[in-house]
């Protein structure tokens, strides 16, 4: 009687901590968890004068950055900013891609928090989502709304959004319920 007392609380916990690690978190709890890996980019030209601004996320440890090519486009120098303070610039572009309007830069800043990294072939018509960007260069300012639609154009798959995103989100995360980026804001 015992052991299946035992069987049964072992088999309940295992349920609630399965429940918990894929349940939704709040919009409050992922802003929390990524208010660092969210980064303000300012992009001067050769005279230092700015000419665009955008967002951009951490993808891992080492200060990589993802943004997209059109922030960083015709500029000679662009600045990073993160809400905690810390201050750098992009060193390099390690990947580009402007039909995708997606680029992964080098930054010198280290030690930076990355976000988790979600797989939006899962993503669905009507879920919930949040941005957090820069627009017109408020650093870390939260917009949320929900999937609108899925949008297949050849090969490539973009995801409209309820979500306002102004000029300087660009390049910011899309985060679904469960603290993932699935996406990347464009336009």
């Amino acid at each position: 009687m015992v052991s299946i007392r035992k069987l049964a609380l072992t088999v309940i916990s295992i349920l609630l901590l399965t429940d918990y690690v894929y349940a939704d978190i709040t919009v409050s709890q992922i802003v929390k968890q990524y208010s660092t890996s969210v980064a303000k980019i300012v992009v001067l030209d050769e005279k230092d004068q700015q000419i665009s601004l955008g967002s951009g996320f951490f993808i891992n440890e080492n200060g990589d950055v993802a943004t997209n090519h059109h922030v960083l486009e015709g500029g000679t120098k662009a600045l990073i900013k993160t809400t905690d303070g810390k201050e750098g610039e992009i060193l390099e572009i390690i990947n580009d891609d402007p039909g995708l309007d997606l680029l992964i830069a080098k930054t010198s800043l280290k030690s930076t928090i990355p976000v988790v990294l979600g797989d939006s072939d899962t993503i669905t018509i009507g879920q919930e989502i949040i941005a957090i960007g820069n627009p017109a260069g408020l650093e870390g300012t939260v917009s949320n709304g929900i999937i609108g639609g899925i949008r297949n154009e050849g090969n490539f798959k973009y995801i409209q959004i309820t979500a306002p995103i102004s000029q300087g989100s660009s390049g910011c995360p899309i985060i679904d319920k469960t603290g993932n980026v699935i996406g990347i804001a464009t336009s």
